[in-house]
C-alpha cells in the first residue's frame, strides 16, 4: 500500500524538475521569444513552437498587415521612393555612357549595380537583393525615427546578440555563415563584386536585427530545428544559425571587395555543407557539445 504514494511522489518530483522551452507570442506584433519554464512536460513545450509552415503563414499575414499600414501612412514609403528614383537616375546616366565619380559613389552606396551583370537569373537575384536593401534602409529609418524605442543595449550586448557564438550553437553558426555567403551571391545578381558590398551590409543588418528581436529568420530556423526527433536541442530557438548569417553576410561583403567571387562561393558552400551535417548530428544526439557534453 505504501508503494503507490512513493511512486506518485517520485513522479511529481520528476515533473517538478522538468524544464522546457515555452513559446511566447505576446508583445509587439511580429515578435517572438523563447524562455525556460519549470513544472511543464518537455513535449508540451515543444508542441507550443509553431511548425515552419505556420511560421511562414503567420509572416505572410503580418506582411499583408504591414503593407496595409504603409498605405495608411505614406511617409513610410519615402525611403523606398527615394531609392527607386536614385536607381532609375543612375541607370539612365550610365546607359548614356556618362559615369563620373559622384555617380559611381552613389551607385556603390545604394547597391544600384545588383543584377546588372548576371543575365536573366542574375536580374532576378538582383531584384531580390534590391528589395533586401530597401527593406534594410526602411527598417533603419524606422528604428531611428520610432518614438517607442526598445530598451537600449550596450555595444557588447548588441554584438553578442547579433553575432555571438557558443559551443552549444557553434555548428548552427557555421551553417549560417556558409548559407549567408551563398545567399549573398544570389542577391548580388549571381556575381559578387565590390559593388555588392552595401547589399551584404544590409543583409547582415537585417539578420542581426532578427537575431536580436526574434524576427522571422529566428522563428523559422527555430521551428525547423524542432523537426529533429520532435525536440528543441540546445540553441533550438534558431539564434545560432541567424547569428551565423549575420557574420556570413558581413564576411561576404568585405571579401567581395577583393573580387574573389568563385573562391568565396566555394568557401560558402563548404561551410554550409559541413555546418549542416554537424548541426544535424548534434540535433539527433550523435555529437554532444557545450552544456549537453557537460552533462555526460
Amino acid at each position: 500500500m505504501s508503494a503507490q504514494p512513493e511512486n506518485q511522489a517520485s513522479a511529481a518530483e520528476n515533473v517538478s524538475e522538468t524544464k522546457s522551452l515555452e513559446f511566447d507570442a505576446h508583445g509587439s506584433p511580429g515578435e517572438v521569444s523563447f524562455k525556460f519554464v519549470g513544472n511543464a512536460a518537455a513535449d508540451a513545450a515543444t508542441s507550443a513552437i509553431p511548425s515552419p509552415l505556420k511560421v511562414i503563414g503567420a509572416s505572410i499575414k503580418s506582411f499583408g498587415s504591414s503593407l496595409s499600414s504603409l498605405f495608411k501612412n505614406p511617409k513610410k514609403l519615402i525611403p523606398a521612393i527615394v531609392l527607386a528614383v536614385l536607381w532609375l537616375a543612375i541607370g539612365i546616366i550610365q546607359a548614356a555612357g556618362w559615369n563620373p565619380v559622384p555617380v559611381k559613389i552613389i551607385s556603390f552606396l545604394t547597391f544600384a549595380q545588383a543584377g546588372m551583370n548576371g543575365g536573366f537569373f542574375g536580374a532576378v537575384g538582383g531584384i531580390i537583393g534590391k528589395s533586401v536593401f530597401a527593406g534594410a534602409v526602411a527598417s533603419l529609418v524606422n528604428s531611428l525615427t520610432n518614438k517607442n524605442k526598445r530598451k537600449k543595449r550596450s555595444f557588447g550586448e548588441t554584438a553578442k546578440g547579433a553575432l555571438g557564438v557558443s559551443l552549444d550553437t557553434l555548428f548552427a553558426w557555421i551553417f549560417g555563415i556558409g548559407t549567408a555567403i551563398l545567399l549573398f551571391a544570389v542577391i548580388s545578381g549571381g556575381v559578387i563584386t565590390r559593388f555588392s558590398f552595401m547589399g551584404g551590409v544590409a543583409a547582415a543588418y537585417l539578420a542581426g536585427k532578427s537575431a536580436l528581436n526574434g524576427g522571422f529568420l529566428s522563428r523559422l530556423s527555430g521551428s525547423c530545428a524542432r523537426l529533429f526527433k520532435g525536440k528543441v536541442g540546445t540553441g533550438g530557438d534558431g539564434s545560432g544559425f541567424v547569428r551565423g548569417m549575420s557574420v556570413g553576410f558581413a564576411l561576404g561583403a568585405f571579401f567581395g571587395l577583393l573580387n574573389i567571387n568563385l573562391v568565396l562561393i566555394i568557401v560558402g558552400a563548404s561551410l554550409a555543407g559541413v555546418g549542416l551535417i554537424l548541426t544535424i548530428l548534434q540535433k539527433i544526439g550523435v555529437i554532444k557539445m557545450g552544456k549537453e557534453a557537460a552533462k555526460q
